[in-house]
């Protein structure tokens, strides 16, 4: 009879062992600062003004088409500057 008295005490103890054990995996929660980065500056590079060719009062064919070429290089470079403003603006609001 003392055998089972201690078997259940013993068992009893074994059950609630388990239990402890669980009770100390409670959750936790870490709760973390917001650390606020600066902002880099836009380049310069994307903040200068676009170059406008001059255009000659007068010109002969040969020199439009060299003149509307050029023209196109300028707003494609300006295009590239907005382009890259542009990009940086959307890697902030990130």
């Amino acid at each position: 009879m003392k055998s089972r008295s201690i078997w259940r005490q013993t068992s009893a103890l074994l059950l609630l062992y388990p239990l402890m054990l669980l009770s100390g995996c409670a959750k936790t929660q870490t709760e973390y600062e917001t650390v606020k980065v600066p902002s880099l500056p836009i380049p310069a590079s994307l903040l200068a003004d676009c170059v406008i060719p001059d255009v000659p009062e007068v010109m002969t064919y040969a020199d439009s088409i060299v003149l509307n070429l050029t023209m196109q290089g300028a707003l494609e470079d300006c295009n590239n500057q907005i382009d890259g403003i542009r990009h940086i603006e959307e890697a902030r609001q990130k």
